[in-house]
């Protein structure tokens, strides 16, 4: 199309960025919260422990182990349900169920334990803001143990 003796072109439109399923998002946030319990659990140092063995080192070489199973989504982002294991417990020895199940009635009791065994067949339902509020919440929280671990 001419005009004014000059040819007019359009730019090219910006692709619109692809949303994240919820599924996504909750992974996500998984992570964070797998991150900051790490965090939380270590001393200023940033020694965790391993809750099945006691084994200690670094919380950046620990994983967030879930007593009850991530593949369970109502319980995937409960703070209570995931802990401190060293990578043996967490992925080669299955999470020490049995050592994991002592240290839960231990800390919070056979009530706690029972309601998140109901909990986890429970509907999930979170939507996309939740979740994006959640991961936002997160990341403060981290960036709190950050300056305490400063150094670390």
């Amino acid at each position: 199309m001419k005009n004014g003796g000059n040819l007019m072109t359009s730019a090219p439109k910006p692709k619109a960025k692809k949303q994240k399923s919820v599924a996504k998002l909750r992974d996500e946030a998984a992570v964070l919260l797998q991150k900051l319990v790490r965090m939380k659990a270590a001393d200023a140092n940033g020694i965790a422990q391993c809750v099945t063995c006691g084994k200690k080192q670094h919380y950046k070489e620990m994983d967030g182990g879930h007593f009850i199973s991530r593949r369970w989504t109502a319980t995937k982002l409960i703070e209570e349900n995931i802990h401190v294991q060293c990578k043996g417990c967490n992925q080669y020895a299955s999470g020490r169920y049995d050592d994991y199940s002592l240290y839960m009635v231990d800390t919070y009791g056979i009530e706690m334990v029972r309601e998140l065994n109901e909990k986890k067949r429970a509907l999930c339902k979170q939507n996309r803001i939740e979740l994006e509020e959640m991961k936002l919440e997160l990341r403060n929280r981290i960036r709190e143990q950050e300056k305490r671990l400063e150094g670390a």
